[in-house]
């Protein structure tokens, strides 16, 4: 079990520092193929908030068993499809509505939760 909870760390590691780095580019406006400006967050967004509300309920309970439910996984897709491609376009120049991203979202929401029932 060791070996898992290692190999899950170091995979959301690996989401955290890419996301960071295409961030960083994007914001020194380093010219990125247009698949990774776009969308690469967007897929990766939701297994690493997803895998920082699974630690945090772990740690609260203390059950390091605990997992999310696909529902529990589902309505934090279902929120961030809401609020960041219906809601902010609305209210905010800087977001723009696009079904490619709300679809990324699923992919990653549903990445996650594979990925943490693999786990244990």
């Amino acid at each position: 079990m060791k070996k898992q909870k290692n190999y899950s760390f170091l995979i959301f590691i690996t989401l955290v520092l890419s996301a960071a780095t295409v961030y960083f580019l994007q914001k020194n406006k380093i010219i990125l193929p247009k698949l990774i400006n776009n969308h690469f967050n967007d897929l990766v967004a939701l297994p690493i908030v997803l895998s920082i509300c699974l630690w945090s309920i772990r740690k609260i309970h203390n059950n390091p068993k605990f997992q999310l439910s696909f529902l529990q996984c589902l309505m934090m897709v279902l929120f961030y499809i809401v609020f960041f491609e219906v809601y902010l376009p609305k209210v905010n120049t800087r977001y723009t509505a696009d079904a490619i991203d709300g679809g990324l979202y699923l992919i990653g929401g549903l990445l996650f939760y594979w990925w943490q029932r693999r786990t244990y």
